[in-house]
């Protein structure tokens, strides 16, 4: 359930460390934060941000505390170290199910960037999204092949560069372009959270809440962390922190810069997360302008390196389970193709999930709600519960032991156990903001399965094997 112990070796400097906690999400948040300011309002917005970053920061935070002191490179074996059986499949539940429930929506952003590079106007291939992921699944499964973290190295680079570029590109075409239809952001909230129509009103409202619960998963170190910060993979684990120091603070600049700014020259109405600066870019600029085909080259490459950093752990979890002591470190050619074996199902199941899955960003708002905030949030703060209070324990049991020894009932009785962790004090705060953030994301995931214009439409195949269209 856990790596066998391996000789230190790492490389990985925290800065690298931190662009790959950003790079795990940053994808998909900077093309969604307009949505989340939007719905959520200019103001409010970015307190959301600041807080529920601070609170997965700090989940992060007890992981690595708990990671230096147990043998333990993933949370599900982290758990197991802690909290035996029970610890370890929660663990393996919110962390490896998450992982698992987001690689078709991976494959699909990958296939909607590559096609608006290439085929902007939908002329190819009958214009069918399922044909485009068929194309990219072969590369997608290759970048599992990378094996361990500690391969993104310089990865986690040209994940940054092209975040930034494509920061930069839809900055440069929002200001460069007039929406006619424009209604100005609220301060808190959206101006449709005050309509008379009943209707309008709870569409308003749930879209609050999903723009809410994209402040939760735009930011996930803690999915990262464990495989992070070990000998393996950093040169000197210690200054994880830093990481994700630097992690949050460029999630924090994201969404203050390009959600705020769209948000203020647009209007509050964004499209949903995942899909600005893709099919049709909401109509306000062509498609084929190359600005667009630019700008979803560089969210391309940036999707296929999320994709990499979500189905390498993933894959390793499949190796461990059909063979624990693989040579990972071997890349001969009989052991590519072994390895290849072993992590098949990730892009057998990614793929299957992508074609016949209905609709797949409502399966990722229930999977956000079933795994974000616990593996973020709550599973940490349990965890790093139980972890004080068996620190206690111990030294309860260690002062008694030695209490015992000298025979004297004074010290017995003036003894205080004092012990304490490191920010053991902020568990009850990650452990509440970790609980509200699960009511806000299934709040959201509910009204969107049950608000037809939000849930969109529901497709499984296309062209002449199109299987369901409703």
């Amino acid at each position: 359930m856990s790596d066998r112990p391996t000789t230190p070796k790492g490389e990985m400097g925290w800065f690298s460390a931190g662009l790959v906690l950003f790079g795990f999400a940053a994808p998909s948040a900077c093309v969604g934060v307009g949505y989340s300011v939007g719905t959520t309002g200019i103001v409010f917005a970015p307190i959301a941000c600041v807080l529920t970053t601070l609170a997965s920061a700090l989940g992060a935070l007890f992981l690595f505390h708990m990671s230096q002191s147990h043998d333990a490179n993933n949370m599900p074996a982290l758990g197991l170290k802690i909290r035996g059986t029970t610890g370890y499949s929660i663990g393996l539940l919110v962390q490896q199910g998450n992982f698992l429930l987001y690689l078709p929506v991976a494959l699909l952003c990958v296939a909607n960037a590559l096609q608006g590079t290439i085929d902007p106007n939908n002329s190819m291939l009958d214009g069918c999204a399922d044909y485009w992921i068929f194309i990219v699944a072969a590369i997608c499964f290759l970048t599992t092949q990378l094996r361990d973290l500690s391969n993104v190295n310089r990865l986690s680079y040209v994940s940054l560069a092209c975040v930034v570029a494509v920061i930069i590109l839809a900055m440069q075409i929002v200001s460069s372009t007039q929406n006619e239809d424009k209604k100005d952001a609220s301060l808190f909230g959206n101006p449709d959270m005050n309509s008379s129509d009943d209707e309008d009103k709870t569409k308003a409202w749930t879209n609050f809440m999903l723009g809410l619960s994209m402040c939760a998963w735009s930011y996930v170190p803690s999915f990262l962390t464990a495989e992070l910060c070990n000998s393996r993979v950093m040169e000197n684990p210690k200054d994880f922190p830093k990481a994700i120091y630097l992690s949050a603070a460029l999630n924090v600049v994201v969404f203050l810069s390009i959600g705020v700014y769209v948000v203020s020259q647009w209007g509050w109405k964004v499209e949903d997360p995942l899909m600005f600066g893709v099919d049709g870019n909401m109509f306000l600029w062509p498609s084929d302008d190359v600005r667009s085909q630019v700008l979803n080259f560089f969210w391309l490459v940036a999707c296929l390196i999320s994709y990499a950093l979500d189905s390498i752990p993933l894959g390793r979890q499949f190796q461990r389970y059909f063979n624990p002591n693989f040579d990972i470190d071997d890349f001969g050619v009989f052991a590519c193709l072994k390895y290849m074996l072993y992590t098949s199902p990730t892009i057998i199941l990614g793929v299957l999930m992508a074609v016949f899955i209905p609709s797949l960003f409502c399966m990722l708002a229930v999977a956000t709600a079933l795994t974000v905030p616990f593996a973020n949030m709550i599973f940490p703060a349990w965890l790093y519960k139980c972890e004080a209070r068996n620190a206690t324990d111990l030294e309860k049991r260690d002062g008694a032991h030695a209490l015992l020894e000298d025979g004297d009932d004074n010290i017995r009785l003036s003894l205080k156990f004092t012990r304490r962790l490191p920010l053991e004090w902020a568990i009850p705060v990650v452990s509440f903001c970790g609980w509200l953030v699960f009511l806000v994301c299934t709040a959201g995931a509910v009204g969107k399965l049950a608000i037809a214009d939000l849930r969109g439409p529901l497709v499984v195949g296309c062209g002449s094997w199109e299987i369901l269209n409703t």
